[in-house]
């Protein structure tokens, strides 16, 4: 594997401690490297340099490296995620141990790990796809009012969700909003993906994984505007009879990963307290 020398630092600007470690790096293996910083809020101003860029190093939670992500999957730049937030499913490095560990990827010994992507679509609506690595959601808007939105899948009505509204999720994004919904967790690197309803009234249906070939298309239905929102940071207005299409169309973002493909089950249930001795009694 190559090396890596051409390096931007996307840092959570809200955390002085995540721009300090930014550039402790930047001096630490700066002999034969270029380093650029920036953070999730200007980094549309640095199209050159990504352009330039071979890797990425994100610092911060989970929202820091999806919007590195976003910028670097557009241009096949890998990711190293270093976490600073609490849980860190798709972080590789924690940031105790960033200074001592960063160089042994840097020097190309990692191997690569794609994480697949859901494009998504909005009829009526002439703009680009919209991308999203963990989820999309499409819940009810600022009023405070259920919505139904119908769920069809490859032509197929599947539901009709009465409640807060429904999120389609990656296997990357089943670790998220989809497992505080009580949705299971997938193979990191399926393409495979998940529907499932958020706080659905008089329905216990759980939700479904559907084939990475699959189409959903989620209709919103009655008189009630909605939202959809992608990873967290994209949002888009739906009204009343507007269709969400989904598909996993192929688009993945790289990641930077030491431990083998199989170990990401260990990390799970380290991160969720789930192995036996990890759950501290009262």
């Amino acid at each position: 594997m190559p090396s890596y020398q051409n390096i931007g630092i996307v840092h959570n600007g809200e955390l002085a401690e995540a721009e300090d470690l930014a550039k402790v790096l930047t001096i630490e293996y700066a002999q034969g490297r270029k380093f650029w910083l920036a953070t999730p809020g200007d980094l549309s101003e640095h199209g050159e340099q990504l352009a330039k860029s071979d890797l990425i190093i994100t610092i911060g939670g989970d929202g820091t490296i999806l919007r590195g992500a976003h910028a670097a999957s557009a241009r096949a730049i890998p990711v190293l995620g270093v976490n600073m937030g609490r849980v860190g499913f798709m972080s590789d490095v924690e940031a105790k141990d960033a200074v001592a560990d960063v160089g042994w990827y840097l020097d190309g010994n990692a191997r690569i790990e794609r994480r697949f992507m859901l494009s998504a679509t909005v009829s009526g609506d002439d703009t680009q796809p919209i991308l999203a690595l963990n989820d999309v959601t499409v819940a009810r808007g600022a009023v405070l009012r259920v919505i139904e939105v119908s769920t069809v899948v490859d032509g197929v009505h599947l539901a009709t969700y009465r409640g807060d509204g429904v999120v389609v999720s990656t296997a990357t994004g089943s670790t998220g909003y989809s497992l505080s919904l009580g949705g299971p967790v997938m193979d990191p690197t399926s393409q495979d993906f998940l529907v499932k309803p958020i706080a659905t009234h008089m329905s216990q249906f759980g939700g479904a994984i559907l084939q990475a070939s699959s189409t959903v298309e989620l209709t919103v239905q009655l008189y009630e505007d909605a939202t959809l929102n992608a990873d967290g940071f994209i949002d888009r207005a739906l009204h009343a009879g507007q269709t969400v299409t989904l598909t996993q169309a192929g688009n993945y973002a790289s990641f930077l990963r030491r431990k083998p493909a199989a170990d990401f089950w260990g990390d799970l249930s380290r991160r969720l307290g789930l192995r036996k001795g990890s759950i501290k009694s009262s």
